[in-house]
């Protein structure tokens, strides 16, 4: 459903002394962790808040109602924002993708126990099941690359994510401990929270997003438009000293030390071995199957961070499909100023920096 509502687009507060930017527990939200404590925020003459929020929906509205001035944001939350998609209508802008791919379908040992070692196999139980028992399974946002992963693989096993099961939302820490109580059936979310779940032995993983759809934009810089146009060299500095950071992170000799970083309890608060798994070339979907998946999860590579047309496509493609999107050429017009390699470019083919 479209929102007809308008935020005023105020501009923030000329009287900042701080970017305040926010970020969900995430492996992805490595880049930012990395920045600020390796000193690349600093050397860009910017002063940052990171602020941990819960979720996406908390994500969302602090940024539309400038209560943060970016985002760690899954891939189609500007989008939402920009077209009014159950969301007050504010025009929001991405010059730069943070990390590709990244996410895992998982199920429950349970269900393992049952026989299900295949979508086939699901399948045949959902069949057996749903008139008594829908089997509930989550993901972290309604319009989110996680909702497209487990349509799209429900859908090739011909099990209707609609009718045949029941999808629920959850935040994305709460997917392991609701796993393991038995409140949901599976789940499809990010790092680390596939990894933890099989490695505490109470799911695993069928399918991942590089089987599934090979280097999608997955997580994005999310600022309001009119910040970027307000703030440009606020807005490049951000960008290229995430740009330097997403480049350690794809540095071997830093995996350890990023771990660490990222294992504080006010972080992502997982152990130090587990993080630095999930930042690893390998990928253990359960009970012995261990692939080398290189761009599994991938911050940096070449231009990797650079927003393109087919990622402009991969969204609103899957967005008509699954969030209700009904782009006439008006919305279109409006969905493809969304992502901003001008943005990128400018940053980055000018080393951006604040002006002392």
């Amino acid at each position: 459903m479209e929102s007809r509502t308008r935020v005023s687009l105020r501009s923030v507060s000329q009287r900042r002394t701080a970017t305040r930017i926010g970020y969900v527990g995430l492996v992805d939200a490595a880049p930012f962790l990395v920045a600020q404590e390796y000193g690349i925020f600093e050397s860009k003459g910017l002063n940052v808040i990171l602020s941990r929020e819960v979720g996406w929906a908390t994500i969302r509205e602090k940024v539309l109602f400038g209560e943060l001035e970016a985002a760690h944001a899954l891939s189609t939350l500007p989008f939402v924002a920009s077209l009014g998609l159950e969301t007050p209508t504010v025009p929001c802008v991405s010059g730069m993708v943070l990390s590709r791919g990244g996410n895992a379908i998982v199920l429950s040992g349970e269900l393992r126990q049952r026989g299900v070692k295949s979508k086939e196999t699901l399948k045949l139980d959902v069949d057996n099941r749903k008139a008594f028992r829908k089997y509930k399974l989550a993901t972290v946002y309604n319009c989110s690359p996680h909702n497209f992963h487990l349509r799209e693989w429900l859908e090739s096993a011909d099990i209707n994510p609609d009718a045949d099961v029941e999808l629920v939302t959850l935040p994305p820490a709460q997917m392991c401990r609701n796993l393991a109580a038995g409140t949901i059936d599976g789940f499809c979310a990010g790092e680390p929270w596939a990894s933890r779940a099989i490695s505490d032995n109470i799911g695993w993983s069928p399918v991942n997003s590089q089987d599934l759809s090979p280097g999608h934009p997955e997580k994005v810089l999310m600022v309001r438009q009119d910040f970027a146009e307000n703030n440009q060299e606020e807005s490049s500095a951000m960008i290229a000293a995430l740009v330097e950071a997403c480049a350690v992170c794809e540095d071997v000799s830093q995996r350890e030390k990023i771990a660490e970083i990222l294992s504080d309890k006010k972080k992502i608060n997982c152990s130090p071995e587990l993080l630095e798994h999930c930042l690893s070339p390998k990928f253990d979907y359960g009970f012995g199957r261990v692939s080398h998946q290189p761009t599994f999860l991938q911050f940096f590579s070449g231009e990797s961070n650079r927003p393109k047309p087919s990622d402009t496509d991969w969204v609103l493609q899957r967005m008509e499909a699954s969030c209700g999107l009904k782009a006439d050429a008006a919305k279109l017009e409006v969905a493809r100023q969304v992502f901003r390699p001008d943005l990128y470019d400018a940053a980055v083919g000018g080393v951006g920096s604040l002006s002392s």
